[in-house]
Parts: C-alpha cells; structure tokens; sequence
C-alpha cells in the first residue's frame, strides 16, 4: 500500500529528551514513529509527514527544516499555521493519486481537509474527545477514526469508528527482569490530574522510597511548588525531572512498582506497558484505559477512585487514596514467589497484546477494511 504518515511538524520524529518542550511528553511522536517504521519494515510504501530533522526509513516531506517548537521564529505561538500548511501538502499529493490511504495523528485538523479528496483518511484519536467534541460532530463522517482504547469513544460513541488498536512497543528492548525493585516509581507530566501527588502521599504514608520522573509546565507551577515541591525530601522521595527513554526504561526495570494515580480520563498510558515490559507491576486508578490495559491481581492492582466512581469490582474493596495505600502495601507484602509471578505475568501481557507488531497489524487490517469499503 502507498501510505501517507500525517504528523505534526511540532516535535520531532522519534523524539529525543532534548526535543520535547517543557509540559509535552513526547508520547504521541513515539508512537507515530513505530508505526511508520513498522509499515516500512512490512514493505509497504510509505511516507512521513514531519519535521525536517525527523529521521525516517520512509519518505519525508516537511516544511520545516526543523521541528517548530525548536525554531524561535515559530515556537508554541505559531505551530499550527505551520501544520495546516503540512497538512495541505499531503492532501494535494493525495489529489495527484500519490496514496491508496492518508494516516493522519491528528484528531480535528486533517477532519478539515479529508472530505476534499477520493483517498480516505485513518485518524489515531491520541488526546481524550472533550475539548474537540463540538468539532467533531460536524466532521465525524468525513474521515475515519481509530481510537486507542475502547474507553476513548465514551466522549463521542457515533464517530466513524474503523477499529481500536492499543498502543504497541519494540518489546526486545525493555529487558525483562524477574527481581525485586527496590522504589515506587512514578512517571509522567506533573500536572493534578497524575497525580504526583497521591504518589508522594502514599510513598510517606508507608515509608517507602519514590522517585518521580517528569516536570511540570509553567501553568502546572503552583500545584508542583505547593503539593509536590515541599515533599521532596533527601533520598525518601527524588525527582529526577524528564530524562531520556533509555535511562527511562532503566529506572522501569529496577522499580518495585509503578503508581498510575490518574483522576482524569486517559486514553491510554503508555507508560503503564512499558513499565509491565520490564516486568514491573502497576498499581492504579481504574479511570479512563486502566481496566483494559492492566490485569487486577495479575499484574497489578486496580482501585476505585472513589465511593461515587465505582468502575468494577477488584480485589481491593476500599477506594481513593485509603485503597491506593493498601493496593501498594498488599503489593509490597507479597512473597518473593508470588512477586515474581506477577512480574512474568507483566511480561507475558504486553507479549501478547501491546507490541509494535500487533499495533502495526491491526492498522494494516483497519486501512484494508476502508480500502475495502467495509
């Protein structure tokens, strides 16, 4: 198939720890840069729409030399014109016939143009649906959607779905280990809605150590400086900031366990697969994708956020942070054997559900579904 990646020019493709701005994660890049390079590797015909110094096997078209969060003449203030512009290069190549099918990783933009041409377009929904609902009322006919978790379509359940296909990674390189960590790990954006907060309240609550990786956007400083800040505190709680996915995967492998305490609805959380690669167990909210991504008792714990926000029924019965608490003190009291089986549990899920190539095989499917009309 002649295939075009349609990307933001914003952050570049794969990005690195220098290329992501202060707030970002980067996450959505990551992904699209797997599947491109997985549609490749499949023989498929393929072309990226990025940034100028994104690094591709595929054929790249830009219209900025470099990503436009590192240009100062554009910046966070003008990225989208820039985009639109990107944007408006792939739909005239596919007016030429230069595609069997567009794959666009943006949710409303390229819902603007897609009704303009005869190739289809295969949307990834990367970002929760709420802030873009009125928009895509109006245009949820004009391309078709992938949503990457089936919780994702909640917000607006009659857009022109083609399929659910979860997030995949490049398992052989999160190396696998079956012993026991020595921290609680907490990962992501400091932002209220992480909860980097409940992470520090349970790590004190039971005197265990947590490292915090991530950082907070100008707009997220007070909450970090009142309820994250003041409680980083010698070696019992560390914040090591952003760092690079290597190093990432490292501090993964070595951890006891990863605290995911979203109070939000996020539709998915790649950090959670990446962290049961390596053979860590996660302990979460069950909002948004976690019941579907993370096996209660299995490979993890799953709690109810609250007393009015019962998801399901999980091994651990009491709810909020008094239910966190327990979910990572039952955990952390397991067995030696027990915690091991857990970990190769963790292995063994993202082995069968959460690889690039099971990511790159259900596009593959979604594409000839809309090729075939079906």
């Amino acid at each position: 198939m002649k295939i075009a990646i349609l990307a933001s020019n914003f952050i570049r493709i794969p990005p690195r720890q220098q290329d992501v701005p202060m707030g970002y994660s980067g996450a959505p890049e990551q992904i699209v840069h797997r599947i491109t390079e997985g549609l490749v590797k499949k023989g498929h015909q393929v072309t990226l729409f990025a940034s100028g110094d994104s690094r591709t096997a595929a054929s790249l078209i830009s219209v900025t030399p470099i990503a436009s969060a590192k240009n100062k003449n554009i910046g966070v203030g003008l990225h989208e014109s820039f985009e639109y512009l990107l944007i408006s290069r792939a739909y005239q190549m596919a007016k030429n016939g230069s595609f069997d099918i567009i794959h666009s990783h943006f949710d409303r933009k390229s819902a603007y143009f897609a009704p303009l041409v005869a190739t289809p377009t295969v949307s990834t929904l990367h970002s929760p649906l709420e802030k873009v609902r009125e928009i895509l009322k109006e245009y949820k006919n004009s391309q078709y959607y992938v949503s990457i978790s089936n919780e994702q379509r909640h917000a607006l359940p009659d857009l022109n779905y083609v399929a659910t296909i979860y997030h995949g990674i490049d398992l052989p390189t999160y190396l696998f280990d079956d012993r026991e960590g020595s921290y609680l790990l907490f990962v992501g954006r400091i932002v209220p809605e992480k909860g980097a907060h409940i992470a520090i309240k349970v790590s004190r609550s039971l005197r265990i150590k947590l490292i915090l990786l991530g950082w907070a956007a100008r707009k997220n400083m007070k909450y970090y400086q009142e309820k994250v800040k003041p409680y980083i505190e010698g070696k019992n709680i560390e914040n090591h900031g952003y760092i690079n996915r290597e190093s990432l995967k490292e501090y993964l492998r070595k951890a006891k366990m990863l605290l995911f305490p979203i109070s939000w609805e996020e539709p998915f959380g790649l950090v959670m697969i990446e962290a049961m690669a390596c053979g860590t167990p996660v302990v979460a909210y069950a909002r948004g994708s976690v019941p579907e991504i993370v096996i209660d008792g299995v490979t993890g714990f799953i709690v109810n956020y609250s007393d009015n926000d019962q998801r399901g029924e999980w091994i651990i019965k009491k709810t909020g942070l008094e239910g966190f608490i327990e979910a990572v003190n039952r955990l952390n009291s397991m067995s030696k054997k027990d915690y091991q089986r857990m970990r190769m549990n963790c292995r063994k899920h993202i082995e069968e559900k959460f690889t690039v190539e099971k990511m790159v095989e259900g596009y593959e499917r979604a594409y000839q579904k809309v090729l075939e009309g079906k």
